[in-house]
Order: structure tokens, then C-alpha cells, then sequence
């Protein structure tokens, strides 16, 4: 890993140099000394880096700590797309009229009140909390793509719209692979943590783990303290899965000053004409 590590970063230089003194470049990096495009594509990579993150977070928790199957875990979450499908002709039309960075400030505070929301979980949380959370959620999503999309590639020349724009799906894939990585993986790190910071409470010389040993197990001292440390191992997870989305409320709260950097005007020809995608 280390190895890889350091052909890695070696790599990423070469090619920085490689692509900055290319007359004609692949990559066309030259395009960040457009303030807009530089302040809407770090926002546009951070916040979908976190959304996708707890996106992906949602479904692998019902399945895992609330036991929902495959296919509830999917009903839970499904609602996420309700509100884009019904709100993007309207932005679309709309937009035109509103501040842009007005737009996505509202999806990313959206955004942040679901995941401060999802900080608040317990493993009691109903099918219904979970859903309407999700459903809420899509509002955001259907402010969030084309007003932040139109804010980076505004002042962008003719001539950079299609460099621009694939740049920017590239950084917004990146950042969204590099999510998916660190959430799982800082999941799984908390929740060995708080396991051992829970399970230090139960001294076995202690009345109430000899207690929670007895009623757990029957008598049955293995099958006890299996029961006990699968508990502990639930609230272990919740713990950390609440620290995930407050960590990643705050990230995309953040994003807003990003965005509020970007200077209009936001519609130009070029711009209005460049493709959106999601």
C-alpha cells in the first residue's frame, strides 16, 4: 500500500506538470483561473462527496443494525426521488428568476437539516421517520444539480463549456468514490471505539452485569454475554452513524460559503446553452 501510495502521488504530479505545459491539453486545468468555475465545482465536489456518502450510509444502517430486509431498506429510501421528478421542469423553467447561489444555499440547508436530522437517530427510529426524511430530502436534490451546474460553467468561455463540464463530472465522481471509502470506513473504525468504550462499564465484579448476565442468558452464561456484546455492538454503530451525518451536516453547511463566492451574472449565452446532467 505504501508502495502504491508513493507511485500514486508521483503520478499525480507528472501529470499536473504534464497537463499545465500541454499546449492542448486533455485535462484542461487552466480553466480553474475562472473564479466561478473554481468556487462551484469545490462546492459541487464537497457536497455531493457528502451526500452521496450519507446516501449510501442510510441503506447499509436499516440493513444491518434495524434488520430491514433488501427490499424495505429500498421502500424506506425510495422516496428520495418523489420531489425531483416533480420539481425539475420547474426549476428548470424558473430558475432564471432567482438568485442561483440563493437556490443552492436552500438545497444545501436542506441537505444539512436532514443529516442533523439522522444525527438524532435512535434504533428505535420508525419505517415512516426514515421515509419522510428521504422524501424531504428530494427537495433539496431537485435545487442542488442545475442552479449549482449553471453557477460553474458561467464564466466559462465558449470554448471551455465542454472541458468544463466534463471536468466537473469528474471531480463530482471522484469526490463521490472518495465518499463512499472514507463513510464506510469511518462507520466501522467509530464503532470499534465506542465498543470498547461501552463494554468498559461492565466489570465483571459488577451487580449489574452479573444481573444483565443472569436475564440475558438464563443461566446460561455464553449465551449471555453473546446477547450483551451483540447489544453493545448495535449502540456501537448508532453511536457512530449519528457522529457520520453530524460530521457530514456540518460539510455540507460549509458549502455555502463556497457558493456565495461566486460572482453573477450567472446566465449567459454559454452558459444557458450548456448541457446539464445529473
Amino acid at each position: 500500500i505504501i508502495a502504491l501510495a508513493i507511485v500514486s502521488s508521483i503520478s499525480i504530479v507528472v501529470f499536473l506538470i504534464w497537463e499545465l505545459t500541454e499546449k492542448n491539453p486533455i485535462v484542461n486545468l487552466h480553466i480553474f483561473r475562472h473564479r466561478n468555475f473554481t468556487v462551484g465545482t469545490l462546492a459541487y465536489t464537497f457536497a455531493y462527496a457528502a451526500f452521496f456518502g450519507g446516501g449510501l450510509l442510510v441503506p447499509l444502517w436499516l440493513q444491518t443494525q434495524l434488520h430491514y430486509t433488501a427490499f424495505w431498506a429500498g421502500l424506506a429510501t425510495a422516496p428520495l426521488g418523489i420531489f425531483p421528478i416533480l420539481l425539475a421542469p420547474l426549476i428548470g423553467k424558473y430558475s432564471h428568476r432567482f438568485d442561483l447561489r440563493a437556490l443552492a444555499s436552500f438545497a444545501l440547508m436542506i441537505f444539512g437539516g436532514i443529516f442533523f436530522a439522522r444525527s438524532q437517530f435512535n434504533l428505535d427510529v420508525d419505517f415512516a421517520h426514515v421515509a419522510v426524511l428521504q422524501l424531504i430530502q428530494g427537495i433539496g436534490i431537485a435545487m442542488f444539480f442545475m442552479p449549482l451546474l449553471t453557477i460553474l460553467l458561467s464564466d466559462l468561455a465558449g470554448d471551455e463549456i465542454a472541458a468544463g463540464s466534463g471536468l466537473a463530472t469528474f471531480m463530482r465522481t471522484l469526490g463521490g468514490s472518495f465518499a463512499v471509502s472514507i463513510t464506510t470506513y469511518m462507520w466501522n473504525n467509530r464503532a470499534v471505539v465506542h465498543h470498547a468504550q461501552l463494554a468498559e462499564s461492565f466489570a465483571p465484579t459488577s451487580p449489574a452485569t452479573r444481573f444483565s448476565i443472569e436475564s440475558l442468558g438464563q443461566g446460561n452464561v455464553q449465551l449471555a454475554m453473546s446477547k450483551l456484546d451483540a447489544m453493545i455492538n448495535q449502540q456501537a454503530y448508532q453511536i457512530a452513524f449519528n457522529e457520520i451525518f453530524l460530521g457530514l451536516a456540518f460539510v455540507l453547511l460549509s458549502m455555502i460559503l463556497s457558493i456565495w463566492a461566486a460572482r453573477p451574472p450567472f446566465f449567459t449565452s454559454t452558459a444557458s446553452a450548456a448541457p446539464v446532467e445529473h
